[in-house]
């Protein structure tokens, strides 16, 4: 027996959890309690589990097969910044959840929230990291002190990219958009995955060169297309045609999570 799937929606854990119709804006209510406390949130695809942190030291569990939502650990969650998913191999058929706190835990058991120090040390970067994604099977991450952080998951090689003068303390969000990692910080950066390197996204003379991005609150990525909640709007950002389209202006600014979701059908 085949589980038929719905569209993908978006994910928005703001005052109360919304999903959102990526095209129409259009949304509903998923969950009604309230969930202003959230700091963090990532999906681990291959279990259609969401998790999140809260400023109440918490980490939970949404189910998005049975809708079930748990509390599954309280611990000293308040204190992680970033949630990101990793891939366990390059098919993508399993992930790893990693957490960073003022260390970089491994969730090793995503049922439980039991933890493993996974580094062993760097305890006074990961406190101070502003956004994260992975890129195959690494990690990158910015911290305020301006640095853009790459993480080996396989090897655990962890590494500074680019220059010191690098200002990715004002960066709000990266994405990974089919391998590219792209920045949103005042402007729009595409960035070198290997040395750090980053050029603008947008062409000099196109309008949406204009745009700043520094009230970026959170981001999601379907396909070629980057959603990105900005101020109270809901944009979205085709990286093909580098066209910026306003999917919805409902009041979003104070989201704290954006996932794309593949939902189960009823």
């Amino acid at each position: 027996v085949h589980t038929r799937y719905k569209m993908i929606q978006l994910f928005a854990i703001a005052r109360h959890v919304y999903l959102i119709d990526p095209e129409t804006g259009t949304y509903k209510e998923y969950n009604t309690e309230d969930w202003s406390s959230t700091i963090s949130g990532a999906l681990i695809p291959s279990t259609h589990k969401i998790y999140v942190t809260t400023t109440f030291n918490n980490l939970w569990e949404i189910s998005l097969a049975d809708n079930n939502v748990r509390k599954i650990s309280w611990d000293s969650w308040g204190g992680c910044n970033t949630l990101v998913t990793v891939p366990d191999d390059p098919s993508e058929c399993s992930f790893k959840l990693f957490a960073f706190c003022h260390k970089l835990w491994l969730v090793d058991d995503p049922n439980t929230g039991h933890c493993t120090d996974f580094l062993g040390g760097y305890t006074d970067i990961w406190a101070k990291v502003n956004a994260a994604t992975a890129v195959g099977q690494k990690i990158y991450a910015t911290t305020v002190a301006n640095n853009l952080w790459c993480v080996d998951t396989i090897t655990k090689e962890t590494k500074k990219l680019g220059g010191g003068s690098d200002n990715w303390s004002n960066c709000r969000a990266l994405a990974n958009v089919g391998g590219k990692l792209l920045a949103f910080c005042y402007g729009l950066w595409e960035v070198n995955t290997n040395n750090g390197d980053y050029t603008p996204f947008f062409d000099k003379d196109s309008e949406e060169a204009k745009r700043s991005w520094s009230g970026v609150k959170a981001v999601t990525v379907i396909d070629t297309c980057v959603y990105v909640v900005a101020g109270d709007q809901l944009l979205a950002l085709d990286t093909v045609s580098k066209k910026v389209r306003e999917v919805s202006k409902d009041n979003w600014g104070s989201t704290k999570v954006l996932i794309s979701v593949v939902l189960p059908d009823d």
